[in-house]
């Protein structure tokens, strides 16, 4: 058997090898190599459980990772949304940051958690019903049926060795017992009768990112705001703040 690629990581951070039962236990292997492709050298960390991915991410990127590195959870004991509002993470969902090192032209072209967020819409597409498209709440909120399913949360610094920007995605998929205040507001994908495995679904993530990502480096970004822009039901019509 070819030997797993990328290198992975135990739960502790140090370098092990192919380890397939740490991979196997969250995510199936071919799912996880299908999602590196487009970045296939760097490393992947899989974990049962973390405080935060983005958390451990960032510890990452400030000790030099490369572009591409990814950090997945089972379960997160301090996942968080924008302006350090809680996000309910348990099992049952998936969890993941992944580190970009973008150049400042190309974030002058269009918000990164956009293309994330049309890139969450269109990995949903396979595995929803056609009647209930994913649909997007800027500026960063996945909606299924008009309530939330995902959400992504990009955090930003600069170094000596550039931009280094993480992005958070967490997904809800399997039903689970969400908190009361949540019940009305936020939806699991298994609620549309779809239940798809999380390996599936970051697989397809990744793919349909590559492309939105590489077009966006290209200078494509009015094409993609345009496809975000069809799937964003707020667009003329009156909002309350």
């Amino acid at each position: 058997a070819k030997p797993l690629s990328p290198r992975m990581l135990d739960s502790g951070g140090s370098p092990r090898g192919h380890r397939r039962r740490s991979v196997t236990v969250l995510l199936d292997q071919e799912a996880v190599m299908a999602a590196r492709a487009w970045c296939a050298e760097a490393p992947v960390e899989v974990h049962e459980e973390l405080d935060s991915t983005n958390d451990r991410l960032a510890q990452l990127a400030e000790e030099g990772a490369p572009e591409g590195t990814l950090v997945i959870a089972r379960a997160q004991r301090a996942g968080r949304g924008r302006h350090g509002r809680s996000w309910s993470s348990p099992p049952g969902g998936l969890y993941f940051s992944f580190l970009l090192r973008p150049e400042e032209a190309m974030l002058r072209r269009l918000a990164p958690t956009l293309v994330v967020g049309l890139a969450v819409c269109q990995a949903l597409d396979a595995f929803t019903p056609e009647e209930t498209r994913p649909q997007l709440k800027w500026p960063n909120d996945v909606l299924l049926r008009g309530r939330k399913v995902a959400g992504i949360l990009g955090e930003m610094t600069r170094g000596p060795d550039g931009h280094r920007l993480v992005l958070g995605v967490g997904m809800n998929l399997a039903e689970v017992e969400l908190p009361d205040e949540l019940s009305e507001t936020a939806i699991c994908v298994a609620a549309t009768g779809a239940r798809p495995e999380p390996g599936a679904v970051l697989a397809a993530f990744f793919e349909s990112f590559a492309g939105l990502y590489g077009s966006v480096q290209r200078g494509g970004g009015a094409l993609i705001l345009a496809q975000a822009a069809g799937r964003m039901p707020s667009l003329g019509q009156p909002i309350r703040l």
